[in-house]
């Protein structure tokens, strides 16, 4: 199960238990924030590898079945750009990680008070 349908399925049963505290909705808007932001930054970096992916088999197509040094030199960009686009998704799943532990901690610290 995801963390969307985890936090939805605890909303949904504090919710069923009666009305909120005002730490609890607080608590509330500060995942709900953070679950906000962390989506927005996969989504940029998904719409950024897709363009990094489409760019890659351009050079590739472009590089065709050549042997020539021209060739494989666009063979070799084409696949930097492949590695690249793997870091840039390792590197958004982990500031996506990040921001949903920051607001997690800030809902548990607005628990807390």
């Amino acid at each position: 199960m995801n963390r969307f349908a985890l936090a939805a399925a605890a909303a949904f049963a504090v919710s069923a238990c009666g009305s909120q505290t005002p730490q609890q909705q607080h608590a509330e808007q500060l995942r709900d924030q953070a679950d906000a932001q962390a989506d927005a930054i996969e989504a940029a970096a998904e719409n950024q590898t897709a363009q990094m992916k489409v760019e890659s088999e351009q050079l590739l197509n472009q590089a065709g079945q050549n042997g020539d040094y021209d060739a494989q030199r666009l063979k070799v960009r084409a696949e930097a750009i492949r590695e690249e686009a793997k870091l840039v998704e390792q590197q958004a799943e982990a500031r996506a990680k990040a921001v949903r532990d920051a607001g997690e901690a800030q809902a548990s610290a607005a628990l807390a008070k």
